[in-house]
């Protein structure tokens, strides 16, 4: 038990825990946000890598805290009309320009927010977190439904804009094995309730060798199920088109602390 409490409690590598990050530490990874403790009340993140066609912002509030138990809220907020109108223009292929979206669609200004509450425990067994939440996509403008891009994981994120609402449902658990490598799965539900391609399924694994409090290496895979415009479809991520064929998710993550600076 004390293993799961050095490991989970303190929120160490777990930002799907309601249990936050130790005050002034930080995270982060290749395909993960940076993540820092302002305080014991307050985390914040953004995906770095995105930032700049993709401005974001995610914050995370503790609202109970215990050894066994805690819960907080999330809550996010970004704007993507500069990624998309990037996915429009393309990129050239020899003579020709190859992109997701028709360059003949205006984008307009979009943003989304999102909020949800986590439940975490801990028991014998390992770490379980719940959470449900509300998405929401307010539009500047005019959206031309033809613009969808029907790929699984965008989706269902970005069907918020043409749905003005999405839900969110999931669970996650976390269980160490020893003390440097731990499992990490979760179940995932999207909904877009009345829109073409109202649901989502997604499923992530996770095994992680944990080499120091400042060093973590993660591989695995994630399974997606969801219904589209086209039909339904299912999908093990990452997935190599030109090679079609499935890889390991492979990430790395690194961490530290602000120390306080004393006059």
């Amino acid at each position: 038990m004390l293993l799961f409490g050095q490991l989970f409690s303190k929120n160490i590598w777990a930002p799907q825990s309601a249990y936050l990050m130790p005050d002034k530490r930080w995270e982060v990874g290749l395909f993960h946000p940076f993540r820092y403790g302002l305080s014991d009340k307050i985390n914040y993140s953004i995906h770095p890598a995105l930032f700049f066609i993709m401005p974001n912002l995610s914050i995370k509030l503790s609202h109970y805290k215990s050894e066994k138990k805690s819960t907080a809220s999330r809550h996010s907020v970004y704007y993507p009309t500069k990624l998309l109108k990037m996915l429009k223009a393309g990129v050239a292929v020899g003579d020709k320009t190859a992109s997701l979206i028709s360059p003949g669609f205006i984008i307009p200004h979009m943003i989304g927010f999102s909020s949800d509450y986590v439940f975490t425990k801990i028991y014998s067994f390992g770490e379980a977190s719940f959470y449900g939440g509300i998405n929401l996509g307010v539009v500047i403008g005019d959206l031309d439904e033809r613009t969808t891009i029907d790929l699984p994981l965008v989706y269902h994120r970005l069907g918020i804009f043409y749905n003005q609402y999405g839900i969110d449902l999931g669970v996650d658990f976390s269980k160490a094995l020893t003390r440097s490598i731990g499992g990490y799965a979760d179940l995932d539900l999207k909904l877009l309730p009345g829109f073409v391609g109202s649901y989502s399924i997604e499923h992530k694994f996770l095994f992680s060798w944990e080499k120091s409090k400042k060093t973590r290496v993660s591989f695995g895979y994630k399974f997606v199920y969801g219904k589209f415009p086209y039909g339904s479809q299912a999908r093990i991520l990452p997935f190599i088109p030109l090679l079609e064929s499935w890889v390991p998710m492979v990430d790395i993550q690194w961490a530290g602390s602000v120390k306080n600076i004393k006059e």
